[in-house]
């Protein structure tokens, strides 16, 4: 609602202001009433009102003096001057004044209702012009900041060529120091926090995140999102000066009181790894991946800590997590395109005590190594494109929250990229009994049908009717019937349903072969089965 200041002497006149039209139905409201200049500009301060009409003779201070004040105080109101004189001298100085509009009194409904019509349209259109001026402000700032994190990312992977540009980006002299320190805060319970608290919006998460880094590590720290991990927050510090030693003191400080910030707003679940101090530009890189080490290197149990990459880099490398003979069982299950043994052994590895005990980095290295075997089987057995080499995405993996989350992404990617085609069978029986239990399941649907079948397992239609009869002695037709015949039954004894639709649910087509099918079949028709239940 537009605001709406009414400053007449004349209380008659301003009753007949007020009931001249419907101010709401115009998106107006009345919020206050003046008798003369002085007590309007007072309300005006108090209420900022968007429209103002002031009659033009008052005692005092007169409308003229009144709009000139008004005008100043609160420039981007409407003042609208009333009048009962058809003075020319009146209207030329309203104009000089840039007031908005002019009324002659009696002010008439058709005359009130133009001013307003327009007031308030003015007032939307400048209202929409400031919208697109804060809207722009905001995405060149928010596009000054995608720059600034790009830039930044690139320094902390080792890539320099920004600094040997022509014309190098102005932001870096900013940033410019002797030495640099860095620390990667990684959120650990990225994915859940997103879609629970945060209701899917990860942009609001990394602003809340982000903003506690920048208060948490105050003046003097670049914090910006490392742009392709989004469920880290990177630190840079740099150092100059005679106060290098005090400074880097202060850092280390405010890292572990950035993490019990953290632990105080709750809902996070944090993890902080920081590098040594390192000299120059390429010190930033240097202390980055020392800062990587230092989260990696502890286990997905180790939350709302700082690990220093002085303490971790004395630990023993990372020992591979994948024996030889794991090794040689995956690229079996691979070969065969057995996503469901696929799963099964994942899920044993990283439920094992060897994976509740191991670091960040011996899960992840053992999920690159799962990938790269993969990748191998895939493409001496023709189940992955050759021409479409797909990279292990080490930072996908980073996403994950833990363990579990870690094997549902690879089971889900290499089901995807390296385990195409149907299942290969290394035992027929077992072929038949997955068979079997497939159709079992989708007996109603179009998909069983032989020539569906062939193309699922990977088996001709005569070598399916030939073992299914072998391994379970009946025919496969007969089998597939008796399972529709006896779900056929089950709806006539405790459903209402038309017999025609339950001729369709359990997969036939044609209502009147289904009739002669259950004749043969069962001894009855449908309806009389229906009505021997019924007795």
């Amino acid at each position: 609602m537009y605001r709406v200041l009414i400053v007449e002497d004349e209380p008659l006149i301003r009753e007949g202001f007020k009931r001249t039209i419907d101010w709401p139905s115009y998106g107006l409201e009345i919020v206050a009433e003046a008798m003369d200049g002085a007590e309007g500009l007072v309300l005006a301060e108090r209420h900022r009102p968007h429209l103002i009409f002031a009659d033009i003779r008052m005692p005092g201070m007169d409308g003229l003096a009144f709009a000139a004040k008004a005008a100043e105080r609160l420039p981007e109101a409407k003042i609208v001057i009333v009048s009962g004189y058809k003075d020319y001298e009146y209207f030329r100085q309203s104009l000089q004044l840039g007031l908005f509009d002019y009324l002659l009194k009696p002010v008439e409904e058709e005359e009130l209702h133009r001013v307003v019509v327009n007031a308030v349209q003015k007032l939307e259109e400048e209202q929409s012009e400031r919208r697109k001026a804060i809207e722009s402000d905001s995405r060149i700032q928010k596009s000054e900041g995608v720059l600034h994190a790009a830039l930044l990312t690139r320094l902390t992977e080792g890539d320099l060529s920004p600094l040997r540009e022509s014309a190098p980006d102005p932001y870096l002299k900013t940033i410019a120091r002797e030495e640099y320190a860095v620390a990667v805060l990684r959120i650990d319970n990225f994915r859940r926090l997103a879609a629970g608290v945060y209701a899917g919006d990860e942009e609001a998460l990394l602003f809340t995140a982000a903003n506690i880094c920048e208060e948490s590590m105050g003046e003097g720290a670049v914090v910006f999102r490392q742009l392709n991990l989004r469920k880290q927050i990177t630190i840079i510090r740099g150092f100059s000066g005679e106060r290098k030693e005090a400074e880097w003191t202060e850092f280390q400080r405010r890292c572990g009181e950035l993490v019990s910030n953290f632990e105080r707003f709750g809902r996070f679940a944090v993890s902080l790894g920081t590098g040594t101090v390192h000299e120059g530009w390429e010190g930033i890189h240097l202390s980055y991946a020392e800062a990587c080490v230092a989260a990696e290197r502890t286990k997905f149990t180790d939350r709302s800590r700082v690990f220093r990459y002085e303490d971790v880099s004395k630990r023993d490398a990372a020992v591979p997590l994948l024996s030889s003979e794991f090794e040689e069982m995956l690229k079996s299950v691979c070969k065969q395109r057995d996503t469901d043994k696929l799963s099964l052994i994942l899920d044993t590895l990283f439920r094992s005590p060897e994976a509740a005990s191991a670091t960040r980095e011996q899960i992840y290295n053992a999920s690159a190594r799962i990938w790269a075997l993969a990748d191998q089987v895939g493409r001496s057995t023709g189940s992955a494109d050759l021409a479409d080499t797909v990279a292990y995405d080490r930072f996908a993996a980073r996403l994950c929250d833990d363990p579990e989350e870690l094997k549902e992404w690879l089971v889900r990617e290499l089901r995807a990229r390296f385990m195409k085609g149907p299942r290969v069978y290394t035992d027929s029986r077992a072929l038949m009994h997955d068979l079997k239990d497939y159709v079992s399941r989708q007996f109603t649907s179009d998909e069983v049908s032989l020539a569906q079948l062939s193309a699922k397992f990977g088996m001709n239609i005569y070598q399916i009717c030939r073992l299914f009869k072998q391994e379970f002695g009946v025919n496969f037709h007969v089998y597939l019937t008796e399972l529709k015949m006896e779900k056929a039954k089950e709806y006539l004894r405790h459903s209402s349903m038309p017999v025609h639709d339950i001729a369709f649910l359990v997969g036939f087509k044609e209502t009147k072969y289904f009739f002669k099918v259950f004749k043969k079949h069962v001894g009855l028709t449908p309806t009389e089965y229906r009505n021997h239940h019924k007795s």
